[in-house]
This record gives structure tokens, sequence and C-alpha cells, in this order.
């Protein structure tokens, strides 16, 4: 079995997988249980929150064959793709680097048809407040009025910059940060699962919040080097601390 990165290993397949969100969770899942279903999210937070894997978990329950459900199935089609970043139906788009109008333009363009084969058509757009004021705009009447089958997820770490117009036409959820204990107890169990003995020095640069380094582990990590692989792992799982 080819090597998967452990950033890919351990995301979170479900909403209760979701790390320090609960008041995301517990309302996107009772939205979906009641048939409640926006036609735009907002999510807005720091960098290393949740969002954008918050984004991918909500489109696997619309899209999950046994759905809508809080709980996909994570076998079908549809959440597989979804998983791997290669579904026809779900469009994770990088705000920062298709800012222009034209690229609005090409959405709008596509929005008219249905889905190729899921339930929905889903628009992820990743740090959205980096797209131009005249791409907002085009952007604007299609919220509006959108078309049934189309749901669009906004992700920001700038909400500020998004225009109320487009916030107003959105359903916002405001992630937090995540507390250095939440975190220390996450990596632990991971280590647990990789072999690998946590020490002190570990832990105690754990809890002083020194998660953002990034560093390389090859293949032949030490299971003393614990510190090492405890910023990777946050860096690899873009986990941030308070």
């Amino acid at each position: 079995m080819a090597y998967r990165v452990l950033s890919r290993r351990y995301r979170p397949k479900v909403f209760e997988d979701l790390l320090g969100q609960p008041h995301v969770t517990r309302t996107l899942s009772n939205a979906i249980a009641e048939d409640r279903i926006g036609h735009a999210y907002l999510f807005t937070g720091p960098r290393g929150v949740g969002k954008t894997t918050a984004a991918r978990l909500l489109a696997k329950a619309l899209n999950c064959s046994k759905g809508p459900t809080v709980t996909p199935c994570n076998n079908c089609s549809s959440c597989l793709e979804i998983d791997e970043s290669r579904s026809m139906d779900v469009y994770e788009i990088d705000g920062a680097s298709n800012t222009g109008v034209d690229n609005i333009r090409e959405i709008k363009n596509n929005v008219q048809y249905p889905p190729s084969r899921d339930r929905y058509k889903i628009y992820i757009i990743d740090e959205v407040h980096m797209l131009s004021q005249g791409a907002f705009n085009a952007l604007l009447k299609t919220l509006e009025e959108p078309p049934e089958h189309v749901i669009f997820i906004f992700a920001t770490t700038e909400p500020q910059k998004v225009p109320l117009t487009i916030q107003s036409r959105c359903q916002r959820f405001d992630f937090r940060k995540l507390r250095n204990s939440m975190i220390l107890q996450s990596i632990a169990a991971i280590a647990d699962k990789e072999g690998i003995t946590i020490d002190d020095e570990s832990k105690l640069h754990l809890w002083q919040g020194r998660l953002t380094q990034e560093v390389t582990i090859q293949k032949g990590l030490s299971k003393s080097s614990f510190h090492l692989f405890a910023i990777f792992i946050c860096s690899a799982c873009r986990w941030t601390s308070l």
C-alpha cells in the first residue's frame, strides 16, 4: 500500500472528528438532520482551525449516496472522491489565485447545469476575501438567486474584507482557535497509534504553543524525536493554538 502523509491519514472523516468546533458541527448537523440546508455558508477564523476541512465534511454529508446525512458513509464513490479532491461535483477554488471577474463568470456559466452525478454541485472558495470587488459584484446575483442544486461554501481568515452584501446572503460560522491542551491530547493519540513515545520536553514545547515551525520528517524517525514529530503534525494538520 502506498505511503500516505499523516495529515491525510488523520484528516477528520465525520463532523464529530473535527477538533474544537462543537458549535459549528452541532449547528450544521442539526440543519442537515432537519433538512434546512442553506445555499451559501461563510466559514471564518484564523489559519489552521478547520474551515476547509469542515467545508469538505459538509460536502460529503450532502453528497453521500446515503445522504444527506450527518454521518457520511466514507465508502461510496462520492465520499471517496471528495476525500481525494477529485469529485466532479465539488469544486475547490483558491480565491487568492482566482481573483478576477472572468473566474467568477466561469462559475456563473457552470452553475446553471445540474451536477454530473451527485445531489449538489458544491463550490468551496478558500480565502474568498482575496476576490476583487468586480468578482464579488459578479458573484452577488448568483448568491441572490442560486439554482436549487448549487451550494457555496466560502472560507476566509479576514471576514472584514468580504463585502456585507455577500455576508448577508450567507450563513456565517466563526471558528475558534484551538487550546494547546486540546492539541496535545490529539497529538498524543496520534503518537500512540504511530508507536512514538512522548517525552516531557515535547509536552513543554506544546504547552508553550510552539506549533508552527515546519520540519521535514525522514523515514527513519527516532522514537525519541517526538518534539519534531509533534511540530510536524501541527503543521501538516494546520492546527493553530491559542
